[in-house]
């Protein structure tokens, strides 16, 4: 797999942190396995704008799924939100200083 591909993996299964404990106890790994499978898949059909677009969805899941879950507990509001907000900017920027070289991948 592609080293930026392992590296889309990693912080996805890192930011499963922020889904509540039962969805990720039960499923985390399942779901992991799911978003590996899903870039390899897009990578192969549509190169890096499916890959783009695959981390958005999963950016998108965050704050339909694991944020909504994670606010019954007030403490974890500022820090999601901030998390959530700072990884996007993060994959929005790396995404676009990595763009030329997606062409030579």
């Amino acid at each position: 797999m592609l080293r930026i591909l392992r590296y889309l993996s990693f912080c996805y299964r890192a930011l499963l942190c922020l889904y509540p404990a039962e969805l990720r106890c039960g499923y985390g790994a399942e779901m992991a396995n799911v978003f590996e499978q899903l870039l390899r898949t897009e990578w192969q059909r549509r190169g890096a704008r499916g890959v783009a677009a695959t981390g958005w969805r999963a950016i998108g899941e965050l704050f339909t799924v694991a944020i909504p879950g994670r606010l019954v507990s007030d403490g974890m509001i500022a820090a999601c939100l901030s998390l959530v907000i700072t990884s996007g900017v993060l994959a929005l920027l790396v995404g676009i200083m990595m763009w030329p070289r997606y062409k030579f991948l």
